[in-house]
């Protein structure tokens, strides 16, 4: 964790020595692709600076969503942090070259709410569950939840329900499935950050089959049949994350509110994963917006549900 704190800012009108640290691991409980944190946290009296900064651009996404995205879900733990100090929130975003930018303003005293509250205290209890969940039904009105969490100016959510929408996610799936596993560089990258020596998981930590494989396909993952990987996603709950355009802020965007509802199902006992691979191509984001008839981008597909069992996941 790394927080800059201009030293002129002393004083009541600036956020203490503590307040920045509360700040500042807030920001660093954010998921983010390889662990890499690709943000730079500052302090300026009542403002906090995040930089995007920039990383090594992957063969699988050259466009540098998945940095973005992450950038997205850091903001939005930041403000919650903000918020949970008792002071409203004035959030700005811009680009500084090709790189994001976002500056977060403390302007008056303002007490956080209740979903404020619960979401802040689930930051260090998020973590991803990469394998199936247990077969219960989501608890009664969950999914109306979670869809509220998310929204916000520019975000919006939509479940995969029935079994067409599922054979027609579960083929777009599978074919990106056998792109990347087709793909020698991205195979490379993938084995480079699940090796011991590197900073993310391990391979045993991957479903091994169905909808939890898919999205990071390795040389070793069996893919399911298509009709196999629908009934998975029907069994499953399956949110759809999309942005009205497909800018950077709009990954900004996408990473934000994606993060508002895994921290939502986090603090209601849930387990969660995200997947964003499959959506670097953009045949497969334009043939799911088509066959969802979604006038908005889709930029992650999120799984929600209750864990088989208690297992350590990997944040």
């Amino acid at each position: 964790m790394s927080v800059t704190r201009a030293e002129a800012d002393g004083g009541r009108d600036s956020w203490s020595e503590a307040e920045s640290a509360v700040l500042g691991e807030a920001v660093h409980c954010a998921p983010s692709v390889h662990n890499t944190h690709p943000w730079e946290l500052a302090v300026h009296g009542r403002t906090a600076e995040l930089r995007e900064r920039p990383v090594l651009a992957a063969e699988h996404d050259p466009e540098g969503r998945d940095p973005r995205i992450s950038f997205g879900a850091a903001l939005a733990n930041l403000v919650l942090a903000i918020r949970g100090l008792g002071w409203a929130a004035e959030v700005a975003t811009g680009l500084a070259g090709d790189l994001v930018t976002a500056t977060v303003t403390g302007t008056h005293r303002s007490r956080p709410t209740d979903a404020e509250n619960r979401r802040r205290r689930a930051l260090a209890d998020r973590w991803s569950h990469r394998h199936a969940f247990d077969r219960r039904e989501l608890p009664e009105g969950t999914r109306d939840v979670l869809l509220d969490a998310l929204a916000a100016p520019g975000a919006t959510g939509r479940w995969i329900s029935g079994p067409e929408e599922a054979l027609a996610v579960a083929r777009l799936l599978d074919y990106a499935a056998r792109v990347f596993r087709g793909n020698a560089e991205y195979q490379r990258e993938l084995t480079l950050w699940t090796t011991p020596r590197g900073r993310g998981v391990r391979p045993d930590t991957f479903g091994a089959v169905g909808l939890a494989a898919v999205g990071l396909t390795t040389s070793r993952t069996r893919l399911s049949d298509e009709s196999l990987l629908a009934d998975r996603i029907q069994q499953e709950a399956v949110l759809v994350v999309a942005t009205s355009a497909d800018t950077q802020q709009d990954h900004v965007r996408a990473g934000a509110a994606m993060e508002q509802a895994w921290l939502e199902a986090a603090s209601r006992d849930l387990a969660a994963s995200v997947m964003t691979q499959p959506l670097h191509l953009e045949e497969v984001r334009t043939g799911l917006a088509r066959r969802l008839d979604l006038t908005a981008v889709p930029q992650v597909l999120m799984r929600f549900g209750l864990p088989a069992e208690p297992e350590v996941g990997e944040r």
